[in-house]
């Protein structure tokens, strides 16, 4: 096999193992009636409590306008609040709720326990090499200084 076929295969690989890491959190979402942005959201907000909104954007890659509809059905959900910063009223932080906290923890526990599996699975148990492999990739992406 040549360089690029192995390539074609690699990514070819790699988009398998990212529909099957989804359906994971997909299965579980429906029954809570959210969505992978709702998802998201509540995942970035867990790792970071109190996060302020333009923080969010910049992780999520998404405008004010997309970010809105999706914060406002968690928050009547009861799944986040949204209160002023401590420090400048202005600008407003994200927290999860107990009960948003509670579905995280669930989608979350699921996901980790599925890339532990994989992990574990490997030559590279504690995903040293899946994690500079992840870098590479994220490096490019305007919220992993805020996130790493």
């Amino acid at each position: 096999m040549d360089k690029e076929d192995r390539l074609n295969q690699q990514i070819a690989l790699f988009y398998f193992a990212y529909k099957t890491f989804v359906e994971t959190a997909d299965r579980l979402i429906g029954k809570y009636d959210i969505t992978r942005t709702h998802h998201r959201i509540l995942f970035f907000v867990a790792r970071s409590p109190g996060i302020k909104m333009n923080e969010l954007l910049t992780l999520l890659e998404v405008s004010k306008q997309a970010l809105h509809q999706p914060l406002l059905e968690l928050k009547k959900k009861g799944y986040i609040v949204i209160e002023p910063a401590a420090t400048d009223k202005r600008v407003r932080c994200v927290f999860l709720t107990e009960a948003g906290s509670a579905i995280e923890a669930e989608l979350g526990e699921a996901q980790r326990r599925q890339m532990a599996a994989a992990l574990s699975a490997s030559d590279d148990p504690e995903g040293n090499i899946w994690m500079h492999i992840l870098e590479q990739y994220a490096k490019e992406r305007p919220g992993f200084a805020l996130f790493k």
